[in-house]
């Protein structure tokens, strides 16, 4: 492998956070007022080298302090005083994913006190992991102003190791403590679970562990970190990188390993959003992206859904996979993904961001609070009116996308979505009518969180009653002829051509060839004793079961038997 030089960065954050220092330094000086001096340089960029080489830091005449272990760098940080030798980092000692504390899995002990057997076979890696080197530094002069940090990371010596093909990395660094400390930590169970713990035993909490509290547990800006992204596509050219805030993203999946986080750039941390460039279907530029991890070993049955209907009226994420790397150690194997935020939904559908209205679970996920009524508007009519009567199915039609809701209903039903329609579900609209084709004020469908999909033991489930028993404003469109009569040719569409098993079965080979060396990499960091067949392989035919099975019952019940 050739060593690659890095061509000009394509994220629209480049240089906003220099930027925002030189500003902050040319223009907001008083006399109270700390100077900002001008930010360090290095002489290597960001990126992937096959041999070590050595690192120059210039501070622009001041003295430069800098930090190998991702801390903040400050006066008590190394003082730079020549070249730094930078090679594979891979055999030094593991810290940060030796830590015991990220879930409560791996307290067996902890977890036998409380009555409660291993959920997960958790295990700390006993042999060293891949790492990068990640450098910070900052440059003071004699009247103690300083520089903004500066964080490069390097990966040397990777293009022999098994495990990265076809995958992009994402380098996120952030002071160890945003992580780790017991009392601001995001990533612990922290002081928040030790406040529960009484002689080893979890007093008056819910029964099931993963929604023991924990630090993992909070939520909001409070709970929001600091940190810088560097993300490189399978070539290892730089797609974009920058400042951000990481949060732990999720619910119960929060006491797994390891966590989904958030990543969201903002003006205030010197970023304004982050150009995806190649990664999706598309070019974005967002300013919430998702590092996910799901809630199964396989990663698929998302990115399956999230495939496949992307030509239908239905609002589906973006996914593309990426290698982890947290505070420069390897941290498995995840989804880079698009959010159902503003910035995502006016971006691919031409819709002013505060035209925007979007609803997640009954709460506001885009908008103000004042927009749930159109909501509840919305569901309160069609479920309390009767749609068999011409004029109210068509004043429904007048509130809802009809396409949008049949392929939506439709596919959650056929995938047999055991965690819907209770929970899972989210809407969006325009707030206002505009010219935009997608203005029109009408409700449309947004898939996400189908892990407890496909399920081969759900296969024959009758998920259509299920749904009408729960979901009031569906109930009472399925009294429709005309609606029902959609919902069933679309349904029976999808087992002859969407889900069709032999279209399930190229696709399925053709994701296992391309993520099992990353897969079986990620199983021996969190396992250790794995065997690829039965995690793996076994989990993939199961879902090709899934629909096989499925494919027969739907047509067998719908009237389309072959």
């Amino acid at each position: 492998m050739l060593r690659r030089r890095w061509k000009a960065i394509l994220s629209a954050c480049v240089g906003t956070a220099i930027l925002a220092g030189l500003l902050t330094f040319a223009l907001g000086q008083n006399e109270d007022a700390q100077v900002i001096l001008p930010p360090v340089t290095f002489s290597h960029d960001s990126g992937f080298y096959d041999d070590a080489f050595y690192l120059e830091i210039k501070g622009n005449g001041n003295q430069v302090y800098y930090t190998l272990d991702s801390s903040d760098p400050d006066e008590r940080s190394i003082r730079y005083t020549g070249p730094i030798l930078i090679q594979d980092a891979s055999p030094n000692e593991n810290v940060y994913s030796a830590v015991t504390d990220m879930s409560a899995y791996y307290d067996k002990a902890l977890l036998k006190r409380n009555n409660k057997g291993m959920v997960h076979k958790y295990r700390l890696p006993d042999e060293p992991i891949d790492k990068a080197t990640v450098i910070r530094a900052v440059s003071v002069d004699d009247a103690g102003n300083r520089s903004p940090a500066v964080t490069a990371v390097y990966f040397v010596g990777f293009g022999a190791k098994k495990g990265y093909r076809g995958m992009n990395i994402m380098s996120v660094t952030t002071d160890p403590a945003n992580l780790f400390d017991p009392q601001k930590g995001i990533y612990v169970l922290g002081e928040k679970f030790a406040e529960t713990l009484k002689d080893g035993i979890v007093e008056n909490q819910d029964s099931h562990v993963f929604m023991w509290p924990a630090n993992y547990h909070q939520r909001g800006r409070d709970w929001e970190r600091q940190a810088e992204v560097h993300c490189f596509d399978p070539e290892g050219e730089l797609v974009f990188s920058g400042p951000c805030g990481i949060r732990i993203q999720g619910r119960s999946s929060r006491a797994n390993m390891p966590k989904n986080l958030n990543i969201n750039a903002r003006r205030e941390y010197g970023c304004v959003g982050f150009n995806t460039g190649h990664l999706f279907d598309r070019e974005y530029t967002l300013n919430r992206l998702s590092l996910y991890f799901g809630s199964n070993d396989l990663l698929l049955r998302d990115y399956l859904v999230n495939a496949l209907v992307d030509d239908m009226d239905v609002v589906n994420r973006a996914f593309c996979p990426c290698v982890l790397f947290l505070d420069g150690e390897y941290w498995g194997l995840f989804w880079l993904a698009s959010r159902f935020k503003a910035d995502y939904m006016s971006q691919r559908y031409g819709v002013a961001e505060d035209n925007i209205v979007a609803i997640k679970r009954d709460h506001i996920e885009i908008g103000r609070e004042e927009d749930l009524k159109l909501f509840e508007d919305m569901v309160s009519f069609i479920a309390d009116n009767d749609m068999r009567k011409p004029e109210n199915f068509e004043s429904a039609c007048a509130m809802i996308d009809l396409q949008s809701c049949i392929d939506y209903f439709a596919v959650e039903i056929y995938i047999a979505n055991t965690d819907w329609p209770i929970n899972n579900y989210a809407l969006w609209r325009s707030r206002r009518p505009a010219s935009n084709a997608f203005s029109d004020g009408r409700w449309r469908w947004m898939l996400f969180d189908l892990e407890l999909g496909m399920r081969s033991k759900n296969a024959k489930l009758d998920t259509l009653k299920r749904a009408i028993n729960n979901d009031a404003m569906f109930a009472s469109l399925m009294q429709n002829e005309a609606f029902s009569a959609m919902l069933t040719d679309r349904l029976l569409n999808l087992a002859t051509d969407t889900f069709a098993p032999e279209r399930m079965d190229d696709f399925i080979d053709a994701y296992e060839a391309d993520m099992a060396d990353a897969i079986e990499k990620k199983y021996q960091r969190f396992y250790g004793e794995y065997s690829m067949d039965d995690l793996f392989y076994k989990g993939c035919d199961e879902i090709k079961e899934f629909f096989r099975l499925r494919q027969a019952y739907i047509l067998k019940k719908y009237g389309g038997e072959r």
